[in-house]
């Protein structure tokens, strides 16, 4: 499998630009942060109707003068990961108990770390590295176990492409 998994890097807290974006600039900055996550290139990692969806269900919150924040980028790349796994109620509530927990920094940066542990173990076919977080161990687990089925998912997901490639198209040929 390709290394690219294994060398994602998510940009913590202090890498995401602190100026407001509109719609466009929001949606080229997620892209081009999580589409290296995508498995085809014809994926949409996220849509202006997705967004106003998500405003509209409470799960992001609404915009100043048409303008996103950095809270909103972060929520929106949350909300990019989880709904692979989980419905957006079910993110919603994932959501609201982090950020009831943890300050929005600390929380997401502790997303960026287990993302990227989970995705190098998960694509080196090796153990998980030990949780990188030390408080309120039920809701790191939370986000840890999410992003752990995100990168289990992902292989699963490569590795289904590839034995379909090896074993069914070229049987075809």
């Amino acid at each position: 499998m390709t290394n690219k998994f294994q060398d994602f890097h998510m940009p913590r807290y202090d890498e995401i630009p602190d100026i407001d974006l509109y719609m466009d600039q929001l949606l080229a900055y997620i892209d081009k942060v999580l589409s290296p996550l995508l498995i085809t290139n014809n994926e949409k990692t996220l849509t202006t109707s997705m967004v106003n969806n998500y405003v509209k269900q409470g799960v992001l919150p609404p915009t100043v003068k048409k303008r996103y924040s950095r809270e909103h980028v972060i929520i929106l790349m949350e909300i990019c990961l989880a709904k692979q796994i989980y419905s957006i109620q079910e993110i919603g509530k994932l959501i609201s108990v982090q950020h009831a927990i943890f300050d929005t920094k600390t929380s997401y940066n502790y997303i960026c770390t287990e993302l990227e542990n989970a995705l190098k173990c998960t694509f080196a076919n090796e153990p998980l590295i030990k949780d990188s977080g030390s408080s309120n161990k039920a809701a790191r687990l939370l986000v840890r176990n999410t992003v752990i089925a995100f990168a289990h998912k992902l292989h699963t997901q490569l590795m289904c492409e590839e034995l379909y490639k090896e074993h069914v198209e070229n049987a075809e040929e």
